[in-house]
């Protein structure tokens, strides 16, 4: 059996520990009340070389642009869902593998794991 001094500590750690998530802004039960905005996941790549365009695929992308580099360079989004995001790609890409990386903005920004996408020539020859 707990004695009252023990069930009394217990209380007021569990309470000082909602104080703290509550002065933070950390969701609590059900998650209300975040404001931070879901991370960005990149699943997979895939390249059109017709349309020279990169689409990636995966989650959290949100309902704003999303921001897309590839190797540090900006690429210009042509559409975006939450789910799939397609992006046009330079004329001058070289056949190699790059880091690719989402950005999103909204309720805030978020940016996705790093992802290595391997490309094929794309330049007009």
């Amino acid at each position: 059996m707990y004695s009252i001094g023990k069930i009394g500590k217990v209380t007021f750690n569990t309470l000082l520990l909602t104080v703290c998530f509550m002065a933070f802004g950390v969701a609590t039960a059900g998650g209300r009340g975040t404001t931070t905005p879901l991370v960005p996941t990149i699943v997979k790549t895939a390249v059109d070389v017709q349309e020279q365009v990169i689409i990636i695929t995966g989650r959290n992308f949100g309902v704003a642009s999303p921001t897309v580099t590839l190797a540090d360079q900006r690429l210009d989004v042509k559409h975006f869902s939450e789910r799939e995001i397609v992006a046009n790609l330079p004329s001058s890409v070289m056949a190699a593998t790059y880091g690719v990386v989402v950005t999103t903005h909204g309720q805030g920004r978020a940016t996705s794991n790093l992802f290595s996408a391997t490309l094929p020539d794309i330049g007009k020859k």
